[in-house]
């Protein structure tokens, strides 16, 4: 009796986990937990958005991280980049780097703000293309030695409808600490 009540009680326990860690029924794999991304050092998580990860080739997912609708791939997106810098660049030293490239790559910076997500220091670039139709938002973030850039793309005429998505899911990213090395005290 007992053991058809242990039965009873951890079937559906069993049932939910993973057949094997960190495959594609995993927790760690859901973005809406944004454990995801642990590996990059940072959580960002798609809660309540209709927006999921979408490989735009092979390589790219290494690199780069890319967001889309469930229901329309093809429409807004925003991508995820990580990069190193040296711990002493100011932000805003990092960004005005390349900033000043955007009008040889036809983009009209229209305007920049720094402020404060999460606790980290970061910086929004508005933007749009003068030779397609489209608008963009960057979202850069410093914390130490990395940098993250989350860029949400659309074109004009649906970039307010994308910028929503793109926000909500920019609000909960956190960088995480990495994990303290233990060493053997003799």
């Amino acid at each position: 009796m007992r053991s058809a009540l242990f039965a009873f009680i951890l079937a559906p326990l069993l049932a939910q986990a993973a057949p094997y860690p960190a495959t594609s029924t995993s927790a760690l794999t859901a973005p809406e937990r944004g454990l995801y991304f642990l590996h990059k050092g940072f959580t960002l998580k798609t809660v309540g958005s209709n927006w999921i990860p979408v490989a735009s080739s092979e390589d790219s997912i290494l690199d780069t991280i890319r967001f889309a609708s469930k229901d329309a791939p093809d429409d807004g997106s925003l991508s995820v980049r990580t990069d190193r810098i040296a711990k002493n660049v100011s932000l805003d030293l990092y960004t005005r780097k390349w900033m000043r490239d955007y009008p040889s790559y036809g983009f009209e910076v229209l305007a920049t703000k720094q402020f404060a997500l999460n606790g980290s220091p970061a910086l929004i670039v508005d933007m749009l293309s003068r030779t397609k139709n489209k608008q963009i938002r960057q979202v850069v973030l410093k914390n130490e030695d990395k940098v993250a850039i989350m860029t949400c793309l659309d074109s004009k005429e649906s970039f307010s409808k994308s910028l929503q998505q793109c926000n909500q899911i920019i609000k909960t990213f956190t960088w995480v600490a990495p994990e303290e090395t233990t060493s053997i005290k003799k």
